[in-house]
């Protein structure tokens, strides 16, 4: 009977796999307990549909594709969210600097994603932080400078490129581990127009949050290793291992499957189409370095009073910051979507009233220890604002 199930299934087409499970129309006696109910295609780890935790069909497959089209080594799929790939990432770390008997502090950037946080603390790292700059018109951190002598004084660096509004640092090649959340930048494989990818300037791994601009299912991701990483990529997928789920949802993983196909056969196509729509909206927005992230700032309006407008009028934005807001220009907007936001934007006619400043956030200086800090402390509290944003509070956190 195995034999004639593996016989129907493919190893290319996960889609194709699931339809052919479900055509039998098999008594499921496995989990999910809705047992369909709720949705025919959440299933669990059935005959043809591969196990993430050790892949060798199908899943297998389409990872090995995702690292083709991407040009990196080896790719791993995260359906606990890039949150998940960027802990395992920190613990990778910690396994090569351990082995290398370097004790040197990781350099990271303090606008870094709460996960990374996380992530430091369970790898137990001793870092210092990296201030970017900070724009005083529009309160937000956008790019990073690294400083002189960088590969003497640090074991690594952790950055956050592009930033979440948009903001792009262009990172030399560096002799020492360099791990990148681009969660919002996975885009740019796909256009010249666009900034190079981290893959492309030499980053050893590089995490990516796929549904925030390539359009999958929310909670997908992938952490890429690079062809010429310091790292060992068998440490990532027993990191993986140690970290996410093992019920990975299969809807998610169809939705990161779909993406592959989709972008293998016309990435460059959608992506730039996606450029082309955001090209149209012109009225208020601040520059940055990203088509896809459009910043808008009209003067004598707070972020949250514009938010107010838009939302009025049946526009939903993804960040309100002090006295701007962020909208995502995305693959699945369509014209009309565009159409409504500028001619919305074309009724609101500025203010002189001044708005207010927000207070830039302190950068505690030397080398820090925030597992040390998290587990002496009994009154943890770690603060960090959602849509993710800087962090305010850490362990330890004297300011």
């Amino acid at each position: 009977m195995k034999d004639l199930l593996t016989s129907t299934f493919s190893k290319n087409k996960l889609s194709q796999n699931i339809d052919a499970y479900l055509k039998e129309n098999y008594a499921q006696f496995h989990s999910p307990a809705h047992c369909g109910l709720l949705n025919t295609r959440d299933l669990s780890e059935v005959e043809g549909l591969d196990d993430l935790q050790e892949p060798q069909g199908v899943l297998k497959n389409y990872q090995d594709e995702c690292a083709e089209l991407f040009g990196a080594q080896a790719s791993f799929f995260l359906i606990n969210g890039a949150s998940v790939g960027l802990q395992a990432a920190c613990l990778v770390l910690k396994i090569f600097l351990e082995e290398s008997k370097n004790t040197k502090p990781v350099l990271v950037a303090r606008n870094i994603h709460k996960s990374v946080l996380s992530g430091i603390i369970l790898a137990g790292l001793k870092i210092e932080w990296l201030e970017p700059t900070w724009d005083e018109d529009l309160d937000i951190y956008t790019r990073v400078d690294l400083p002189e002598k960088l590969e003497e004084a640090y074991s690594a660096l952790i950055i956050t490129n592009p930033s979440y509004e948009g903001f792009y640092s262009e990172i030399p090649k560096l002799k020492i581990p360099l791990i990148v959340d681009e969660a919002h930048g996975a885009h740019y494989n796909f256009s010249d127009k666009l900034p190079r990818s981290a893959l492309q300037y030499g980053a050893d791994l590089v995490i990516q949050s796929w549904h925030k601009t390539l359009g999958s299912l929310t909670q997908t991701g992938v952490i890429h290793i690079s062809k010429n990483s310091l790292i060992q990529a068998q440490y990532i997928q027993t990191c993986l291992k140690l970290l996410q789920t093992t019920s990975p949802s299969y809807l998610l993983l169809e939705s990161l499957c779909q993406v592959i196909e989709d972008y293998k056969s016309q990435g460059k196509e959608i992506i730039e189409a996606t450029i082309e729509k955001s090209s149209l909206i012109k009225q208020y927005r601040v520059e940055n370095d990203d088509p896809f992230r459009c910043l808008l700032k009209i003067p004598g309006y707070k972020g949250q009073e514009l938010d107010e407008i838009l939302f009025s009028r049946n526009i939903s934005v993804e960040q309100v910051l002090e006295n701007s807001i962020l909208a995502f220009i995305n693959p699945g907007n369509t014209l009309e979507d565009i159409n409504t936001l500028t001619s919305t934007l074309s009724t609101i006619k500025t203010k002189t009233i001044l708005s207010n400043k927000s207070k830039k956030p302190l950068v505690q200086k030397g080398i820090l220890d925030l597992r040390k800090e998290f587990f002496k402390n009994q009154d943890i509290e770690i603060k960090a604002p959602c849509p993710p944003g800087i962090i305010t509070k850490y362990p330890g956190d004297e300011n």
